[in-house]
């Protein structure tokens, strides 16, 4: 069963950007961030094109750097298919 929430997900935190995921009207492409450990990447943004996905990418590589981080990685990705429960019902299903 969803969460209900009493105030708005703030710029920034995973429960923006997973309410992203779920308001985007054709969403293709996202941009992911490595982990410095290299283990794994989590979710930084959301796009309908690669030119914006990219740009994106770019921006926070930009950021990054400009903050004195010295091992990072953005990848921009396509996303194909999803697989899971979204709101209580099973989904799988290639992106549209």
């Amino acid at each position: 069963m969803p969460r209900d929430f009493k105030t708005d997900p703030k710029p920034g935190t995973n429960r923006f950007r997973i309410q992203q995921l779920n308001q985007a009207t054709d969403p293709k492409f996202a941009v992911f961030l490595r982990a410095p450990s290299g283990q794994s990447a989590r979710f930084q943004a959301l796009h309908e094109t690669p030119e914006s996905a990219l740009d994106a990418a770019r921006f926070h590589a930009a950021e990054a750097a400009g903050h004195g981080n010295t091992d990072f990685t953005y990848y921009v990705i396509e996303i194909k298919h999803r697989v899971g429960i979204e709101h209580g019902k099973l989904v799988d299903e290639p992106m549209a």
